[in-house]
């Protein structure tokens, strides 16, 4: 059979954990996993909160986002790799 009639598609989900950073203007995302792709927030279309920006948090990286009624849509880069042994990396959402 030709793969190329019949890709084999690799779709992962991330379960992030997001959580008030006590600023009034932030959230913050914790991604437990090192998976790259598209990250899906539902919870923060633009129906509720607009947001500015969207950073990796230990260096203030920024990452490509889109925000709409579906949704918050990160790109998380395939780039993003673990150092140092850390666990996840966390995301910085300010609106």
């Amino acid at each position: 059979m030709n793969n190329l009639m019949n890709p084999i598609t690799n779709i992962k989900t991330l379960e992030p954990i997001i959580f008030y950073s006590g600023k009034d203007d932030e959230l913050q995302i914790f991604l437990n996993e090192t998976e790259f792709g598209e990250l899906i927030i539902i919870s923060l279309s633009g129906d509720q909160l607009l947001v500015k920006d969207v950073l990796l948090e230990e260096t203030n990286e920024k990452l490509e986002w889109k925000q709409d009624h579906k949704g918050l849509r990160i790109s998380v880069p395939e780039g993003l790799q673990m150092s140092g042994g850390k666990v996840g990396r966390v995301l910085k959402v300010t609106f």
